[in-house]
This record gives C-alpha cells, structure tokens and sequence, in this order.
C-alpha cells in the first residue's frame, strides 16, 4: 500500500490525474476511472474531497502506476507506530463510555432510591398533583438505563469494527 497526501484537489477527478503515471512499456495502462474507483474504495472519506484539508494522507493501491514524486511506502515501524496509537485511542474511548455509562446509572439509581424515599412520599401526600410528575420521573429513569445499555452495546459494536478495520492496514512483510 502507498500514501499520498492531498494537495488541494477538490475533485476526485483532479486527484486520481495527478497521481496516475503516464503509461510506459513497464507500467500497465490505467485509466483515470479506475483509479477514482479504487481511491474511493480505499478512502471514502474522498466522497467529500471538497471538506478535506490540504496534507490529509490518502491510501492509494500497489497495483497502480504512481507518479515517481506523488507517493511513499510506509515504513514498518511508521506503520506499526500509528496503528498502535489508533487503537490505544479506541481503547480510551471505551473506558470513557463505559465510566459515562457507569456515571449514570449511579445518577438514575439516586433518582429511583430518592423516588422511593419518605421524603418523596411525604412530597406526594402534601402535593398529590405532584405524584404523576414523580411517576414519570421514576418511568424516565428506568427507560433511560435501558436505553443506555442499548447505546453502549451499540457503541462497542462500533468500536469492535473500527479496530477490525485498523487491522487491515497491518503492513505484511
């Protein structure tokens, strides 16, 4: 796998022509559009050029005849360096979810103890229009953890993918 860096193209177009080397007796000939398609293929981030700065890395095919200045093979210790950090961030990012999550379900059980407290239902006897509003409180609560665990579930799907996709930029040698 090569690296290229944007250089400012604002179409995908413009960027495929400026990475693509012209065709000689030892490069096969490609086109621009499969160049496009194997770009976008490799970073759909590039559906949205126009929103990437200038300098951001673009992974870019073997099979591809580069222009000899537009691109670098990443060196194994590079590779390996920026991986480890990727992931090292997706594992931050789950303890970060799990001690929100837990956060609040110690918040939504405060709540629940506290609605079933005397001081609540000493509340409710001096207010009774107050009982459907602490009701619902309580009702809250409980829908919020269950939808909480369903966010989180969610989530560590979401970060187990992310880490099965960084695998795959693992460089083989």
């Amino acid at each position: 796998m090569n690296i290229a860096e944007l250089k400012g193209e604002k179409t995908l177009k413009t960027l495929a022509k400026r990475l693509l080397a012209e065709p000689s007796k030892k490069t096969k000939k490609t086109t621009n559009a499969e160049m496009e398609a194997a770009l976008l293929r490799l970073n759909p981030q590039l559906s949205q050029i126009r929103d990437l700065e200038e300098g951001t890395p673009i992974l870019v095919p073997n099979e591809f005849a580069l222009a000899a200045d537009e691109s670098f093979t990443p060196s194994r210790g590079l590779t390996e360096a920026l991986l480890r950090q990727a992931q090292e961030a997706v594992s931050r990012l789950r303890g970060v979810l799990k001690e929100r999550v837990a956060n609040s379900a110690e918040e939504t059980d405060g709540v629940q103890s506290w609605l079933k407290s005397e001081h609540a239902k000493a509340i409710v006897r001096d207010s009774p229009e107050l009982k459907e509003v602490l009701s619902g409180a309580g009702t809250a609560a409980k829908t919020l953890a269950k939808e909480q665990a369903t966010a989180l579930s969610a989530e560590e799907s979401a970060l187990a993918k992310i880490n099965s996709q960084l695998a795959a930029f693992r460089v083989k040698w």
